[in-house]
């Protein structure tokens, strides 16, 4: 069982917030969150395929990620990066393209912080609405989130003795 687990709150009428600790330097997991060529190794399920990832870090850059999920289609999300302050937080728009929440942007702002040798990730998600925020937080992206981070703990285990 991994060390640290993720927290889901809802906060306001429209944030949800997922806040995970790794035991990993800041610079590690921030790199890890917005490296196009590290990113598909961990937000991915095994079972799908990464087909296309590209993380734009300039501000108005766009990034895209699309995961090819065999019986279950295709993931596919994009946005614009508005702000970015390397190794502390990004925020950047985030639209998940399927038809049901193609219209739902939501904002999404990570912030990365350490102390004593464990990075605190913070990711406020706000949505556009009281139901779509609620939709989402029904939606499994809790149980998805944590697979994901728990993959990524890994991952920064095996960049670690590298």
């Amino acid at each position: 069982m991994p060390e640290f687990q993720v927290q889901v709150d809802l906060r306001g009428d429209t944030e949800l917030v997922l806040t995970r600790q790794f035991r990993s330097p800041q610079a590690l997991v921030f790199k890890c969150f917005t490296d196009a060529a590290i990113l598909p190794k961990w937000l991915c399920p095994s079972w799908a395929t990464s087909v296309y990832c590209v993380v734009d870090t300039e501000i108005g850059g766009v990034w895209r990620h699309k995961i090819e999920m065999g019986e279950h289609g295709t993931f596919d999300s994009y946005g614009q990066t508005l702000e970015f302050e390397a190794r502390n937080r990004y925020v950047r728009s985030d639209v998940i393209n399927v038809p049901v929440t193609r219209e739902a942007i939501s904002t999404e702002t990570a912030t990365f912080t350490e102390a004593d040798g464990v990075t605190t990730v913070e990711i406020v998600i706000r949505h556009l609405s009281k139901e779509l925020r609620d939709g989402n937080a029904e939606s499994g992206v809790a149980e998805g989130t944590c697979s994901a981070y728990d993959h990524l703990e890994g991952l920064m285990a095996e960049m670690h003795r590298a």
